[in-house]
């Protein structure tokens, strides 16, 4: 599918005009310069037809750090491969020093750049500027408004039109039903960015040693072995008391919850050298609630000594720390050397397997008569409790109804036993939650 990039100096309006194109809020906004760091990628649909429009990290004419000059390179890589490149300027005032400085990276790509003028709401301040935004050497601006929705029209027409004019496919490539929707998830620093990298082969996140590098959930459509995956990386999150609010980290991790509520597949990731943290656990027991599929990935496993002697500590750690999502593939991997990629792809799609299966009734009453033989419920004051059938009413995450005289009276940890039957009687369920819901009937 064609690609939009779009270009910029920090704090120019670029993630505001993705979102208002794009029909969502995607990038994150903030009046702190740079808070757009990574790539993120979302599709324009038009009558005219779809692209991709690419957000990325403002540029600095000097970087002040290694990780606004890995922005900068990465913009730069980007425009490589777009179709059409959005260079954006603030419309109020006179282009500064890191306008030019852009602008000369861009002459190469003179043909396939469109000037944005943007925050334009005042026409007679636009008009003042204007000629010296003409000294950058793309022609006539187009003055636009992303808050106040001016001109966006406009803007997608000449998009539209420059497309025209070039062999690119304008269809719509979006998940299918067979997609397997894979977030990314874990505290900062733990190798989220590196790992989806390494699952896509290419460095699709910023990667760098500084935590919390990744504010903006990243979506990637790819195919692996035949299989169609949507693998989204998120932020690091921390416990809420640790985030300001209000704050670029605090829009990160909203970004993150929802990347969760939309997957199918969680890999929660845990840094191998400080071992499962409280916050870990937050994670996981976050996804188990949630309802959705979870593999449990130790990763920089190549900084450990003595590996292999420390997998069986490490598993029971997992057993001991994570025991409420005990049911989740645990694999060791490294981002950095690619080891463990196969096993955990196999974890992934073992545990949405399970986590798309649906058994048929009569195994379950089949299971349920032998459990019941074996494991009879007691009386409740007096009253004899009974579970008369069951079925399994739903899959993402799979759900099983029992129905009982009295389901009231049913304790949780009986509730754990007939989990527990589910999955050694039943379908083992591999990664995946199940849940038990109760109906009364007197039969």
């Amino acid at each position: 599918m064609a690609e939009v990039v779009i270009i910029g100096k920090p704090n120019v309006g670029k993630s505001t005009l993705f979102n208002r194109l794009v029909r969502k809020r995607k990038s994150i906004v903030d009046d702190v310069p740079g808070a757009t760091r990574d790539i993120v990628r979302d599709v324009v649909e038009t009558e005219g037809g779809a692209f991709y429009m690419v957000d990325t990290g403002g540029v600095f004419e000097k970087p002040p750090g290694e990780l606004e000059e890995r922005v900068r390179q990465r913009v730069f890589e980007r425009i490589e491969n777009a179709d059409i490149v959005l260079f954006l300027v603030d419309g109020r005032r006179a282009p500064t020093s890191e306008d030019h400085h852009i602008a000369d990276m861009l002459r190469k790509y003179s043909e396939k750049v469109i000037l944005v003028a943007t925050k334009v709401e005042n026409d007679e301040i636009f008009f003042e500027v204007l000629p010296e935004i003409y000294s950058l050497g793309f022609g006539e601006p187009i003055p636009v408004s992303a808050e106040h929705k001016r001109n966006i029209d406009l803007l997608l027409d000449r998009i539209l039109e420059k497309l025209a004019g070039m062999d690119v496919d304008m269809g719509i490539e979006t998940p299918s039903d067979d997609t397997i929707k894979v977030a990314i998830l874990g505290r900062p620093n733990a190798g989220k960015s590196s790992l989806f990298n390494s699952l896509l082969g290419q460095e699709r996140a910023i990667v760098t040693s500084i935590p919390g590098t990744t504010r903006d959930s990243i979506d990637e459509l790819v195919k692996i072995s035949g299989k169609k995956y949507l693998f989204i990386d998120t932020a690091g999150l921390r416990r809420k008391s640790k985030i300001s609010p209000k704050t670029v980290e605090k829009y990160g991790s909203y970004r993150s919850v929802d990347a969760l509520e939309r997957a199918d597949v969680i890999v929660l990731v845990i840094d191998s050298t400080e071992g499962i943290t409280r916050q870990d656990q937050r994670l996981a027991g976050l996804a188990e609630r949630k309802g959705k599929a979870t593999v449990v990935a130790f990763n920089k496993w190549d900084l450990m000594d003595n590996r292999k002697e420390r997998i069986k500590e490490y598993k029971d750690m997992f057993e001991e720390k994570l025991y409420f999502v005990d049911y989740s593939p645990v694999v060791f991997t490294s981002a950095t050397r690619n080891w463990g990629l196969g096993e955990l792809l196999k974890a992934i799609d073992d545990s949405y397997r399970s986590y798309t299966t649906k058994v048929s009734t009569s195994h379950v009453n089949r299971a349920l008569e032998k459990f019941l033989m074996v494991s009879p419920l007691p009386s409740k004051k007096g009253r004899k409790v009974k579970i008369y059938f069951g079925m399994q009413v739903d899959i993402k995450p799979p759900v099983f109804l029992f129905f009982s005289n009295h389901p009231d009276e049913i304790s949780k940890s009986y509730v754990k036993s007939l989990q527990r039957m589910i999955r050694e009687d039943i379908y083992p369920f591999i990664g995946s939650p199940v849940f038990i819901r109760f109906k009364r009937s007197k039969k």
